[in-house]
């Protein structure tokens, strides 16, 4: 399987200052992949088990919550659809609802194509890229680009159906990637959604491995990611009774 590396991390990326405020900065995913288009699926729902329960997205870090972050990292998307998330959108911003209602981050994908589908008048239109992105990830702002840069830099082979991030343990990281829409589409057609994993959605689709610096996969899963990355936990994030984090 093919796999590119990255150069090392920038200090706007990994330091203080880092999305919103480096080398990305607000709205700087659009830069990047500026001859392509693309559309952003971002996967919003979950149940976080391992947090009691709360809107990971609703999770502040560095003035902002994660969603925010999430959705401004996709603001070069021609077309951005949010999946599973009860907030508050920016207008022209599509919302889907997973089937089952949490029914894992495959449903959400699925159900993220059926709307942009809908959205732009059929499957088989649209743009040619689905950059899917977890709605609880830190530097998103930071990654997107270079993902984008990649995908730009990548034979045009039609042999080629996307471009999916890893860790530095080889891991691939399914919601930090970019699929093109006809090999996701085919995919997501082929058995049904519910119950199934998002490694089995996209196991028959060729992808070439991106290593990313392990901070821009950063997010948050337990409370000691919270932690490390100083997050505070609002109370608006949690529900009734959920101790609060102090600053």
């Amino acid at each position: 399987m093919p796999r590119h590396d990255t150069d090392p991390t920038p200090a706007s990326a990994a330091g203080q200052g880092g999305a919103g405020q480096g080398g990305a900065g607000q709205g700087g995913a659009g830069r990047e992949g500026a001859g392509r288009q693309w559309d952003a699926i971002i996967v919003a729902g979950g149940r976080a088990r391992r947090l009691d329960g709360i809107d990971k997205t609703a999770l502040v870090w560095r003035g902002r919550s994660l969603l925010d972050g999430v959705l401004a990292a996709a603001s070069g998307a021609r077309r951005t659809c949010v999946v599973g998330s009860d907030r508050s959108l920016p207008a022209g911003v599509l919302r889907a609802v997973e089937q089952p209602r949490w029914g894992g981050p495959a449903a959400a994908i699925v159900a993220g194509l059926e709307a942009l589908a809908r959205e732009s008048g059929g499957a088989a239109t649209g743009t040619d890229w689905i950059v899917v992105l977890a709605g609880d990830l830190i530097r998103a702002e930071n990654a997107v680009p270079l993902l984008l840069a990649e995908l730009d830099r990548l034979s045009t082979s039609p042999d080629v159906d996307g471009l999916i991030s890893v860790d530095a343990g080889g891991r691939r990281q399914p919601l930090l990637a970019v699929y093109r829409r006809a090999a996701l589409v085919s995919a997501a057609a082929m058995r049904p959604a519910e119950n199934l994993s998002v490694t089995s959605l996209i196991g028959a689709l060729t992808l070439v491995e991106l290593r990313l610096p392990d901070a821009l996969g950063d997010d948050v899963d337990t409370p000691a990611d919270a932690a490390r990355l100083g997050i505070v936990i609002p109370a608006s994030a949690a529900p009734p009774g959920t101790p609060q984090q102090e600053p």
